[in-house]
């Protein structure tokens, strides 16, 4: 029983430094950081996942008309997903990596600090 108290005791404080982390401009700015670029990302992966789908249940005469040998407009589009996949994930790690990975990792150290 007295140890459950003492880790209560060590745990409020922590709890408050994360809080106080939490509620920094600092910890906000990256938060909004990573919003701007995820939910807009996010939506137009959707919308060009949804198109492609649309397309292929309403217009399937124009999906399989041929572009190259076996290759017909689905087949492309089908690879246009991944490859717009690739370059998403690309996108992402490049602005995590220019501009919130170091505003991150600073937080991190200012929050390890207080704990010590």
């Amino acid at each position: 029983m007295a140890q459950q108290q003492v880790r209560e005791r060590a745990a409020r404080p922590q709890a408050e430094v994360y809080r106080a982390v939490q509620e920094s401009e600092a910890f906000q700015q990256i938060r909004r950081g990573y919003r701007g670029f995820v939910f807009p990302a996010t939506g137009a992966f959707l919308g060009w996942y949804l198109l492609y789908l649309v397309a292929q249940a309403a217009a399937p005469g124009l999906m399989a008309r041929q572009l190259a040998g076996p290759v017909n407009v689905a087949w492309l589009l089908g690879l246009l997903q991944f490859a717009s996949t690739f370059l998403l994930t690309w996108l992402y790690v490049r602005h995590a990596r220019t501009r919130r990975d170091a505003a991150a990792l600073e937080l991190r150290w200012d929050t390890q600090d207080q704990l010590r």
